[in-house]
């Protein structure tokens, strides 16, 4: 028997100026966010834990709160709430 898992999908599109491009979202455990173009973007768990994987690149990341992480390519980048938490996506760094 073939079993589909559908989680909880966010798509974060961040064109705003700089100076407003900062977002933080609460994310349910298991619930996805992606990002599109993510190049420089900062990631902070501020609450909980992240998995963070990017297209075409083999590392991964996870994150507890207090720990960041900055996107080194333009490929999509999907977070993934391990429990409960929050995050913040801020403006492009350097």
């Amino acid at each position: 028997m073939n079993t589909t898992h559908t989680l909880p999908f966010t798509q974060l599109d961040i064109r705003a100026p700089a100076q407003q491009d900062r977002r933080t979202v609460a994310m349910k455990k298991n619930e996805l966010l992606s990002i599109a173009r993510p190049l420089g973007r900062r990631i902070d768990c501020i609450q909980g834990d992240v998995w963070i994987t990017q297209d075409g690149d083999a590392r991964d990341t996870v994150l507890s709160a207090g720990e960041h992480h900055i996107a080194d390519r333009r490929t999509r980048l999907i977070v993934q709430a391990l429990k409960a938490g929050v995050v913040r996506i801020s403006a492009r760094v350097g």
